[in-house]
């Protein structure tokens, strides 16, 4: 949140529509987009939400932190943890977002928006995994404004979400079992996303009798990068022949160059007989026709994104953004280095786990600059280029 020493309501505000509706400090700033106090969208939709994801990591250590509100089912939602010692530990925690709207926090989670799109601080206080953390996340690139995602399905909008992706550097204090860790100058990433997503709020099925195509893609591939003095990031989505359904990147520095990205080339390199992924190589071809190129290697166990809440990856089988009570936290445990099980929460049945799909890689390009990204390798069904089943 912003101004953190301030008191959090507005209490000469008097409830309007027979109480119901509530202003804030929000609503002091002209901002509105909908005849109604913030936070509440012009849009119903049950699945419109609003929030971030924060990673950190470093060579053998990778952390994440996470914050979402959805203001139609009156949720606030989030997780955060860190994998170490070949296991993932999460926290993940839900409440009612109302009254409080303007507190950032949930359970053990707190965002504080110290500086907006310059600096925030992620705290992870006392829980039962025995990791906490409070760190300060500095942006080292601008936020790179991805184009919308936009689907529909038997006639009716499946997914509208905007994103904007930022590189940083986080430094703090992480404990892990009492032992404390200095988060010293760690890359870090973040994601602001917000609009209406099929994954989130409760369950609505599609149905219908018209034919329809379904979902075609077969691989994900996010990757945002940071090699000192210059930055990218890019992403991408396939179908289970390699062909591309849709693609969004961009390059900046040194200094105030930027240029957009039009496409990418791939070659990854994958533990035998599995979906692990190890490193590789991917070229990048700008608008103005230049090529760039980098390769890979994975430095650090990766995350399990059904540890996080997502893919029904909560205890009760339900999507982030369902109500869950006016406060819950939950958390587990559970092996992430054993590539030979697919990775996941224990109480997810094995068919249904995903396996890992984050991960921290140290990252080259040609001309010897080096640094880290987070790569989102998220595989969803075969994928042919690669002989992943």
């Amino acid at each position: 949140m912003v101004g953190d020493d301030q008191p959090r309501s507005a209490p000469f505000a008097v409830p309007t529509a027979g109480g119901e509706l509530s202003l804030t400090r929000l609503d002091d700033f002209p901002f509105h987009q909908a005849p109604a106090p913030l936070p509440l969208p012009a849009d119903g939709d049950p699945r419109f939400n609003d929030g971030y994801y924060f990673g950190f990591f470093t060579e053998g250590q990778f952390a994440v932190f996470g914050l979402r509100l959805y203001a139609n089912t009156n949720v606030m939602d989030g997780f955060a943890g860190a994998v170490t010692g070949g296991e993932q530990r999460m926290v993940r925690a839900s409440r009612a977002l109302r009254p409080d709207v303007e507190a950032l926090e949930v359970g053990p989670l707190k965002l504080t928006i110290v500086e907006p799109m310059a600096r925030q601080r992620l705290e992870l206080r006392e829980n039962p995994t025995g990791v906490t953390f409070d760190v300060t996340v500095e942006a080292r690139s601008p936020a790179f404004f991805e184009s919308p995602d936009i689907h529909y399905r038997r006639g009716r909008l499946l997914n509208h979400v905007l994103r904007y992706t930022q590189l940083g550097r986080a430094t703090g204090t992480m404990t892990i079992d009492g032992e404390a860790i200095a988060v010293d100058d760690w890359y870090s990433d973040r994601d602001h996303s917000w609009g209406i997503r099929a994954s989130m709020g409760p369950t609505n099925p599609l149905r219908g009798v018209e034919p329809s195509r379904g979902d075609p893609r077969a691989i994900r591939i996010w990757m945002p990068f940071d090699l000192g003095d210059r930055f990218g990031m890019f992403s991408t989505h396939e179908d289970s022949d390699g062909n591309r359904i849709d693609f969004d990147g961009h390059l900046h520095g040194p200094g105030d160059r930027h240029v957009e990205l039009v496409d990418v080339e791939h070659s990854f390199r994958y533990l035998e007989g599995t979906r692990r992924l190890l490193g590789g190589e991917f070229a990048l071809t700008d608008a103005e026709g230049g090529r760039h190129e980098y390769e890979f290697d994975v430095v650090a166990d990766p995350a399990c994104a059904q540890g996080l809440g997502y893919v029904r990856g909560w205890q009760d089988s339900g999507q982030p953004g369902s109500w869950r009570g006016a406060e819950y936290v939950e958390s587990d445990r559970f092996a992430v280095a054993d590539p030979s099980t697919p990775a996941g929460p224990p109480h997810v049945p094995v068919e249904r786990r995903l396996g890992v799909c984050e991960y921290p890689a140290r990252v080259r390009d040609r001309e010897g600059h080096e640094g880290m990204a987070q790569i989102e390798h998220m595989v969803y069904r075969p994928y042919r280029p690669y002989g992943l089943e």
